[in-house]
């Protein structure tokens, strides 16, 4: 055991190390029996373990009897209590002095003797589980301690991300570390710092503890106070009146101990500019240490950081230090690949701060949990403002005239009253919710007054009753702030939170609202699965969805594209969530957004929604400077409701700036450049002038014409130069150009089904589809064509025979048929199999000569929105050896090979199907769609229409279904 001197005269043993250890493997017999510890028990079989740590992480536990294909596979799994036992030496010191027992990451009940003599129980998940064993302990002495570790879920709250299964893995064991603490007889008992950031002080509540006999003692309280440079103030002291009684909670001090309290100690610690104050971009700490003495003798010493820091609302603004801040949030929902519990390492968390705030980020929810104390720490040396939660995620708060179960409310009560006690000290707690998506269309009474209490323990922090769930306008909810899904809450739908309409926001959902409305789990786009992460996997949990996917992969001989479907479903993933981004910042009344996810959530069916994997590590589908240009502090957002035009077509874009830094911009310039196949065809600039803080604002317009030559890609660069340059802030948006449609020359020779398309064809010959004689048609050779929307006997026999035939299948003409929309995959399709389109995106090869001249870079992109989404893709599962032209990447849980078109020879003759709307009116006035058109018409009157592959009539008639026909007898 390590003695870690923290003062001269309070000090704590380290008890961490080897311990004795054994499975309580008879625990379920002793559930109505007493507990006895095995030193009053026969032939205890003891094995070793180290504290801290899990079980399963040391070969306790038993292998699963089977793999999961939604989440992760423990390698060992244990549910049940477990004994620990060591024999502790403590030194003798003060007879007065006072010892705490303490456990830090625990799951989660405990039961303590010392000695042989039962100390109690404790059940806390989040904080700290604490004994006074004062009267247990034998100084001088080799002192026995017994633990009961219990990892049963005793309340039903196994959907919070710090039991489940899919997050931190229903874990078991002390995993922080264990400690007894020495304190001495005179002692600081209670210490509150809480900063007034409006006057630049700190208030000092304490609470003095002293035997009984000592109550005449003079003593003296000093504080020294470090400031963030290094330099320290003048010391602070004050005398302490032990003749007058504090009111503190008697379980916290001895029997036959007095108490004194220094309430409201008011100290100063600058004016004005001199006083540092803490912010996500400035996160100063100042230190203080405060001494209790009895003249020149120190009694007892703490010390604690602080921020000195100011979080309220101003209407429906989040405003820190009196400045409106907008909170660029991702969710933490408790995964950790390796232990697979919360790790207690400072460093492990400052570098995930690093990497998220490299990426915008300056604010983190925890979904369901709190974090361990290192995690806390990191976030006030990295200034990220964190939303904690109880743990809790459950259905009894849904019903407002309807209680909890009274076991769980005390429990929730008592984590609550544990969080807000031990968090107050850090300038990075700001805000606190009862729990993840608790709720109805209302609120529920007994949320509202865990509020309240939250308020009346701790006014300094921001308080809602649920993240995520409940209804705007708030009917029957307490809260300093709402957290709702702004992916579907009415009148706003999921399958439409992006669009190539980029001036389009969220005001709908927030003009619902008089206090800020934060953006709940936003977003949730997916990519494909990546099998190259497994080897990461070096803890005690196994990726084992991996090997389901890859074998149906395999099967189906897709393993080979495995590597182009992660490239173009991230490159979409990024796209979508750029718009979706962009969208909440163009917002001028939201307050902020929670990300789900900037990783990857193994659990709950494999969520790729990440930027990185759940490792943190980067996937190469972005870079921090791309993320950064809609996700910082300020961001110039470019809005036009279209993103395609005519060649030649003015083009008109609002610029808007989302300005939450911290200073106002000073003359600030806006430079633009239209730039296509990297040649600037324009650009401009104007000024501006100053622009404060705190709104979004439209700054004009930037008046440019599309390219007139071709189909073609462009982009507008626009930056904002302010001040000599002092600040840039830079953003792109993308377009697409068409020259207006022009009839296909050789439409005289195309024989045309579809009265639809009538506008586009010219001169071809129009008929329905039952007069076809594939016979003269071939005979005469006067038609090179066929466009049908029906598959026919006749038209069989026509392609079997030598002819050409486009066919533009509908959803109820084709078997198997995959519905699909633009966006990817919401979250999993195992969690939401009945999502419309499970769709992740496009796959489009290099020289694809079906597309012509049409313009792509391999991958979804926003030109592409209107033909495709909402469009039926074709399943060629069927049809081994057939490669689609244009592709669908279909989600990897079901791994179908889909496409929106591609050809085959069949008999003599060729066919193309596509499934694109063209025999939609309103998508043809497009130009993107009356250009794909008449590309594709050429490619099919071309020479370079010759499909490789051949299917048989059986194949064809399996994969689109046979129409009748009207005879003319």
């Amino acid at each position: 055991m390590n003695l870690s001197d923290i003062g001269a005269v309070r000090h704590t043993l380290n008890l961490n190390g080897t311990w004795q250890f054994c499975l309580d493997l008879e625990s379920d017999i002793l559930v109505e029996q007493e507990i006895l510890p095995p030193s009053q028990c026969k032939n205890t079989s003891w094995e070793t373990i180290q504290i801290p740590g899990s079980w399963e992480e040391q070969g306790y536990g038993d292998e699963p009897e089977y793999e999961r294909l939604d989440t992760w596979t423990k390698v060992r799994e244990y549910e049940g209590s477990a004994w620990y036992a060591q024999d502790v030496h403590v030194p003798s010191d003060d007879p007065g002095c006072h010892y705490v027992f303490r456990l830090e990451g625990v799951r989660w009940t405990t039961h303590l003797w010392i000695n042989g003599q039962y100390a109690g129980q404790q059940d806390s998940l989040v904080n700290q589980q604490k004994w006074d064993v004062t009267s247990l302990v034998k100084q001088g002495e080799v002192n026995r301690v017994e633990m009961r570790v219990d990892n049963t879920m005793k309340l039903p709250l196994a959907g919070s991300h710090i039991h489940s299964l899919h997050t931190a893995t229903a874990w078991g064991g002390i995993t922080g570390g264990v400690y007894l603490d020495s304190l001495p007889p005179c002692r600081l008992q209670t210490l509150r710092i809480q900063p007034d950031a409006e006057n630049g002080t700190i208030l000092v509540d304490c609470t003095v503890s002293a035997p009984a006999d000592d109550s005449a003692r003079s003593m003296q309280l000093h504080v020294d106070i470090q400031q963030p440079d290094g330099t320290w103030l003048d010391r602070y002291s004050c005398h302490v009146d032990m003749s007058v009684p504090a009111h503190v909670d008697i379980s916290s001090v001895g029997v036959n101990e007095s108490n004194a309290l220094i309430d409201q100690w008011r100290l100063e610690l600058g004016t004005g500019k001199s006083v540092a104050r803490w912010s996500d971009e400035s996160p100063e700490l100042y230190k203080a240490v405060i001494r209790l003495h009895d003249g020149e003798r120190e009694l007892d010493r703490l010390e604690q950081s602080f921020g000195v820091r100011s979080f309220a609302t101003n209407g429906k603004q989040l405003e820190l230090n009196g400045t409106p801040v907008y909170l660029r949030g991702y969710v933490d929902c408790c995964i950790f690949p390796l232990t697979g519990y919360p790790v207690w390492d400072k460093e492990h968390y400052l570098q995930q701060f690093r990497i998220a705030r490299s990426y915008g980020f300056n604010h983190v929810r925890l979904h369901g949990w709190s974090a361990p104390e290192p995690f806390w720490d990191a976030a006030d040396e990295a200034g990220m403002l964190v939303q904690a939660e109880l743990p809790h995620w459950s259905r009894f708060f849904e019903q407002s005239d309807q209680s909890a179960p009274a076991e769980v409310l005390s429990y929730l009560t008592q984590e609550l009253d544990g969080l807000l006690q031990s968090l107050h000290r850090h300038p990075s707690f700001v805000m606190f919710s009862m729990g993840n998506e608790l709720i109805g269309p209302n609120g529920h009474p007994e949320l509202n007054a865990l509020v309240s209490r939250a308020k009346d323990m701790d006014p300094t922090r921001l308080y809602t009753d649920n993240t995520g769930f409940g209804q705007l306008p708030a009917q029957g909810r307490e809260g300093d702030y709402y957290i709702q899904s702004l992916n579907w809450h009415p009148p706003l739908e999921s399958a439409y939170s992006a669009v190539p309409d980029t001036t389009l926001d969220y005001h709908a959902v927030t003009r619902l609202a008089e206090h800020p409305v934060i953006g709940h789990e936003h977003a949730q786009y997916t990519m494909y699965v990546r099998p190259q992460e497994r080897a990461k996997y070096t803890g005690v949990l196994r990726p084992s969805w991996l090997r389901p996917i890859e074998e149906s992969l395999t099967n189906k001989g897709m393993i080979e594209d495995l590597e182009h479907f992660q490239q173009v479903s991230g490159t979409h993933l990024v796209r979508s969530l750029k718009e979706a981004m962009e969208r909440i910042r163009r917002t001028p009344d939201a307050a902020g957004v929670q990300l789900l996810d900037i990783r990857d959530f193994p659990g709950q069916g494999h969520a790729t929604t990440g930027i990185l994997d759940v490792f943190w590590d980067d996937k190469g589908i972005t870079t921090p400077e791309e993320f950064m240009c809609f996700n910082a502090d300020v961001v110039l957002l470019l809005s036009c409701k279209e993103r395609t035009f005519y060649a030649g077509e003015p083009i008109h874009v609002d610029v808007r700036l989302s300005h939450y830094g911290k200073e106002p911009l000073e003359d600030a310039v806006i430079q633009w450049r239209l730039i296509s196949d990297d040649v600037i065809l324009t650009e401009g600039e104007w000024k501006t002038g100053d622009i404060q803080c705190g709104s979004v604002m439209s700054l004009g317009s930037i008046v440019a014409t599309a390219p007139h030559e071709g189909a073609v890609a462009f982009r507008i660069e626009a930056e904002l130069i302010s001040g000599d340059s002092e600040r840039t802030v830079a953003n792109v948006w993308h377009g697409w150009s068409f020259p207006f449609y022009e009839s296909h020359p050789g439409s005289s020779r195309f024989w045309n089904t579809m009265a639809e398309l009538k506008p586009f064809l010219g001169e071809a010959h129009d008929d329905c589809v039952d007069r076809i004689d594939g016979f003269q048609l071939l005979k005469n050779r006067e038609i090179d064509l066929v466009i049908v929307q029906s598959l026919t006997p006749n038209v069989v026999d026509y392609v079997v025979n030598g002819g050409s035939v486009w066919l533009q299948a509908t959803a109820e003409g084709l078997y198997d048929s995959v519905e699909t929309k633009y966006l990817p995959v919401f979250w999993n399709y195992l969690m939401f199999a009945t999502q419309p389109g499970a769709t992740m995106g496009m796959y489009l090869r290099d020289q694809l000569a079906l597309l012509g001249s049409f313009p792509h870079d391999g991958a979804s992109d926003w030109h592409w929105y209107h033909l495709v989404n909402g469009t039926p893709a074709i399943c060629l599962d069927t049809l081994p050896g057939v490669e689609p032209l244009i592709e669908v990447v279909d989600h990897f849980h079901r791994a179908k090979r889909l496409a929106y078109a591609f050809e085959a020879k069949v008999g003599k003759g060729k066919i193309l199907i596509s499934s694109l709307p063209f025999a939609n009116l309103a998508v043809m006035k497009r130009p993107e769609a009356a250009y794909l058109f008449q590309e594709i018409l050429a490619y099919l009157n071309g020479d370079q229409f010759r499909p490789a592959t051949s299917i048989s009539v059986a194949q064809l008639l399996g994969i689109v279904k046979l129409q009748t026909i009207q005879f003319t007898l």
